[in-house]
Order: structure tokens, then C-alpha cells, then sequence
């Protein structure tokens, strides 16, 4: 249990929000949480957890706040919390898209210690009724190191990942934002598209359609616009898409001349079995940004920041070599 941050205000209690909210409160940190619906507030506050009626009142006092909140949504929330932030107060978000993020933060409010956040552990479902707080279990959550980010706010906002049994990969906006256009962005869209090819075919085909359909096209159930906010403004996207669009053109000429889709399925098993039986091995961090970044790009991620009267020790995992 950590006790690097006394208060927590957690902006926004749908999935996201609503599930960090059950997750710190169980981790032994006091939690607050505000939602501008005054249903989700309602259900939240029903549910036994203390809700504020202003985004003001929740931020005040706390020394972590986080935004749980479509990016669309997040300026004129900054906003409107500026004055009532802490100065030295650390401040995440949750969203997909880093980039961003960045300029709002800095530009409204630089008082604040900035650390930005993306948590891998979303479901199709949404609102305050998806909310689960074992939902971070084992998920990778991305967390920012900028040329600015304070480190000491970067360790314990990365401590907290770890106590709610989420694993901190740190890493670079642009980086984070570049990958996942591949692992996030893309599978949307080609959900999507299954789901439209599928119903374009007719009902013979959806009446037939089993497991690798409803697999395929599961995320399609995604409120379509959080899955605009994940995709529209990240030019790492095309580049995805153009892999993709070159993959299945390779495969369209070759059954086009009678020839086979063998090698793109040999293609596709193999990496998705790399992917499956990586191994791991642990590894002590040094406590310096260049190091941290290094070691996310790498794949690795944080799973302890130990603390006694000796200082700080940052513990890991990463892929092994060979």
C-alpha cells in the first residue's frame, strides 16, 4: 500500500474513471471522485463513494488528480480546475492519444506536475455500470517521460500503477502514440470494417458467422465516438493503414492469379505465437529518465518502486534478449 499521495480526485466515473475509483480506494489511498452527470454522480455516490458536487471541490485539497474524460472534453475541464489545483500537485490523465495532451497541460496548467497516462484495460462496455475495480489487473499502462515531466511525480504516480496491479511502461508521447496506432487504433477500425462486410454479405453470412466473426468484430460494440477520439488526430494511424492496405492487396493479387493466402497466414501465426511466448526476465532500474524511456521501448515495464530510509529502488521486467 502506497502512501505517496494522502488525496485523490478521480474526474469522470465512467469505465475508466468509475473503475480507478473502486481500484484506489481499495488500494488504502483516500479517493474522491466528481462526474458532470449527475446520474453517474448519483450512482457513484449510492454506491458508497464520496462524489462532489464540482469538479472545484474535488480537486481541492488533492495531491493526485486524475482526468477520466474523452480528449475532447479535457480543455475546458483543465480549465475550469486550474485555480483550484495545488501547485506541485500531480496531474494524469487516462486517455489514448498523448500528443495532444501535452500542449493543454502546459499552456493551462504549468503549476502542475504533469504526467501522462494511458491504461491498456479498456472493455466494448462503458459507463459507470462496466466499472470493475479488478480492471487494471496485469494491464500495461503507458505513463509519459517528457524532456520536463518531474521524475519524483512520474515514480509515485508510477507506484500507484503498481498498487492497483497495473504495470507503468514509460515512455515518450510520440512513442506511445505511434504504437498504439497499431495495437489500439487499427484493431478498431478493422473491427469495424468486418462488422460492415459482414452485414454487407447478408443474412445467410451473419447467420452462419461464429467464432472468428464474433471475435473479429467484437470491439465494434465500442461507443463509436470514443473510438473516433482514439483514432482521429494520430498520423501514426495512416502509416498502420498503409501496412495493412499493402498486406491485403499482396493477398488479393496472389488469389487473383490462382495463388494462395499460405503466406500471409504462415506470416500471421508466427507473429502472433512471438507475441504469445515472449519471455521475461526481472531487472533493478536506474532512476533516470533516459534509462526509463530506454527500458519501455524495449518492452519492459515497472513492477515495483520500493521505498525505505535508503532511498528508492525501481524494479522491472523486460523481454529477454534471447
Amino acid at each position: 500500500m502506497t502512501a505517496t499521495f494522502g488525496r485523490v480526485a478521480v474526474l469522470g466515473l465512467g469505465l475508466m474513471g468509475g473503475s480507478l475509483l473502486h481500484a484506489v480506494r481499495h488500494s488504502g489511498v483516500e479517493v474522491v471522485g466528481y462526474d458532470i452527470d449527475a446520474d453517474t454522480a448519483s450512482a457513484a455516490a449510492t454506491a458508497g463513494f464520496p462524489v462532489t458536487p464540482t469538479a472545484q471541490e474535488a480537486v481541492r485539497g488533492a495531491d493526485l488528480v486524475i482526468l477520466a474524460m474523452p480528449l475532447p472534453d479535457v480543455p475546458s475541464a483543465v480549465r475550469g480546475l486550474a485555480a483550484s489545483l495545488a501547485r506541485g500537485a500531480v496531474l494524469t490523465d487516462v486517455g489514448t492519444l498523448k500528443r495532444p495532451v501535452i500542449p493543454i497541460m502546459r499552456e493551462l496548467v504549468p503549476h502542475a506536475r504533469f504526467v501522462g497516462g494511458h491504461p491498456l484495460a479498456g472493455t466494448e462496455e462503458s459507463g459507470w455500470g462496466a466499472a470493475d475495480p479488478l480492471l487494471f489487473r496485469d494491464a500495461p499502462w503507458s505513463l509519459t517521460l517528457e524532456a520536463d515531466t518531474d521524475v519524483d511525480a512520474w515514480l509515485s504516480l508510477a507506484e500507484l500503477v503498481c498498487d492497483i496491479g497495473a504495470k507503468p511502461v514509460p515512455t515518450t508521447a510520440a512513442e506511445q502514440d505511434d504504437a498504439v496506432a497499431r495495437v489500439i487504433g487499427l484493431p478498431h477500425v478493422l473491427a469495424q470494417t468486418l462488422a460492415v462486410t459482414g452485414l454487407n454479405g447478408g443474412q445467410l453470412g451473419l447467420s452462419l458467422a461464429a467464432g472468428s466473426y464474433t471475435s473479429g468484430s467484437r470491439v465494434a460494440r465500442t461507443r463509436p465516438d470514443l473510438v473516433a477520439t482514439w483514432c482521429d488526430g494520430n498520423p501514426a494511424l495512416l502509416a498502420a493503414l498503409d501496412d495493412v492496405l499493402a498486406q491485403l492487396r499482396d493477398v488479393r493479387e496472389s488469389l487473383a492469379e490462382n495463388g494462395s493466402v499460405l503466406p500471409l497466414a504462415r506470416a500471421g501465426y508466427h507473429a502472433r505465437l512471438n507475441w504469445e511466448h515472449r519471455l521475461f526476465e526481472p531487472v533493478e532500474l536506474a532512476l533516470d529518465a533516459d534509462t526509463l524511456r530506454d527500458h519501455g521501448r524495449h518492452g519492459g515495464w515497472v513492477t515495483a518502486v520500493l521505498r525505505d530510509d535508503d532511498g528508492v529502488r525501481l524494479l522491472g521486467m523486460r523481454p529477454r534478449s534471447s
